[in-house]
């Protein structure tokens, strides 16, 4: 027991804002380089085989993130029930790995039914095949997509966060050299950037695999094929934190899929300007997604110390933190969008267009910002918090997306990201009815009952 509690970084003690800087920090360069992931896919396809290869990795991508959120919010309602029982892994820790490898195979079912999905969302038929080969095979490899975001949820949930950087950077790194390999030299094009990515995510995935198993000891999890069974109170605490998140996440990813079908109408140059605007507003999301993870281990781990007032100044830290790197974003987006355009297309038609669309992102990551305190909202299932951030987003980027003038792909793409700051300032609202004063009271009742 001593080993297993040097091997559990205590996340209860010493100054919260040093804390959260510390363990957030490499839960940001982890998320950036998994976004590395599809940007280095884009860079390449984008410098190597044309702006149909880049239309056809942006594409396909919004479908693979449809099912990349089912599994993660599986993968984080098991990082936080380890986060809140740490004492108690056996049984948790062989749950979660099985219901990210069950939701991963029940996905793998959709690849008959490839070409009918792009279909329905308007994808060009210039680019139908190469699209359709990327979203196979990028499909087939989700399986180790998800037992390695499911094994490195356990360890952030133990508050390690170095060691899951470790190995998504380890794994970046063999998916560059594949990319330039595949792409540049064989010219293997959208399937070679595939099938990089899938090798290098299966990378990630088998030294997360080996480190855990060595120590499992410390982990006190066995790794017997028995104890990978599913334990029906162990099953709903895991859905029922995971849940809402999933439901959150595919509310978004559905509205994004909504407007972009319409925006695929205007062909390939619209489709691959909208995909580098949202792989470029994704790095603004993944840090405010790393504040979210970070305070969501950090409030399961006080919660389940009774630390009820240390769980505010979490949230306020982290709040305070998105913000900051917000603001570089935004800099940078303003000072430099032709140049940060031109490193995934040389195609003038797409730099071109890139100002209005960083405009609109710039304001964007505000309300990434202000989605960062949602974080310890998760670590107990807040439903209303997931749903009214999904639902706003669902709503928001449809009406933005059609301008009264009428459809125009810029004003479209312009639309969809718009939509998702109804989001955030909805979630700033709900946090004052639901947070930090009545869960705290609620949590305080509890604890002496």
């Amino acid at each position: 027991m001593a080993n297993k509690s040097t091997f559990i970084n205590d996340l209860t003690e010493g100054s919260v804002m040093k804390r959260l800087i510390r363990f957030t920090l490499p839960l940001m360069l982890a998320n950036l380089l998994q976004v590395c992931y599809n940007l280095v896919d884009m860079f390449f396809v984008g410098q190597y085989a044309g702006t149909d290869a880049l239309s056809a990795v942006s594409i396909s991508s919004n479908v693979t993130m449809l099912m990349f959120f089912c599994f993660m919010g599986i993968a984080t309602g098991g990082q936080i029930y380890v986060a809140q029982t740490v004492d108690k892994l056996d049984r948790i820790v062989g749950n979660s790995l099985t219901l990210c490898v069950l939701v991963s195979l029940i996905l793998m079912l959709t690849i008959p039914l490839a070409t009918p999905i792009l279909r329905l969302i308007n994808t060009p038929e210039e680019i139908l095949g190469v699209t359709r080969t990327y979203l196979i095979i990028c499909t087939a490899g989700n399986v180790t997509v998800a037992l390695y975001n499911a094994l490195c949820g356990i360890l952030r949930g133990m508050g390690d966060s170095r060691h899951p950087t470790m190995f998504v950077a380890i794994s970046t790194a063999v998916n560059i050299v594949l990319d330039y390999l595949f792409v540049a030299v064989l010219h293997w094009g959208v399937a070679g950037a595939a099938w990089a990515t899938v090798i290098g995510q299966t990378t990630a995935c088998v030294f997360a695999l080996v480190y855990l198993f060595r120590k499992r000891e410390m982990l006190g999890f066995d790794f017997k094929l028995a104890s990978f069974g599913l334990k029906s109170e162990h099953v709903r605490v895991i859905l029922r934190i995971g849940a809402p998140i999933i439901i959150k996440n595919l509310f978004i990813s559905i509205s994004v899929i909504f407007v972009n079908a319409m925006i695929y109408r205007f062909g390939v140059t619209a489709a691959a300007v909208i995909g580098v605007c949202g792989k470029l507003q994704s790095l603004m999301q993944v840090i405010s997604q790393a504040m979210m993870d970070g305070s969501a281990s950090m409030v399961g781990q006080s919660v389940g110390a009774g630390k009820q007032e240390r769980v505010k100044r979490v949230v306020w830290d982290a709040t305070l933190l998105g913000a900051a790197f917000a603001v570089v974003w935004i800099l940078l987006f303003q000072l430099f969008p032709h140049q940060i355009f031109s490193i995934f297309s040389n195609d003038p038609a797409v730099i071109e267009m890139a100002p209005p669309f960083m405009t609109v992102c710039s304001i964007n990551m505000l309300a990434a910002a202000l989605m960062s305190h949602h974080g310890p909202h998760q670590r107990r299932g807040r439903h209303t918090l997931q749903y009214d951030r999904g639902h706003c987003g669902l709503r928001g980027r449809p009406a933005g997306a059609v301008p009264p003038a009428g459809l125009h792909h810029r004003n479209g793409g312009a639309g969809l990201l718009s939509g998702q700051l109804p989001g955030g300032l909805c979630l700033r609202a709900r946090r004052r009815d639901l947070f930090p004063r009545r869960m705290v009271e609620e949590e305080r009742l509890a604890g002496a009952a």
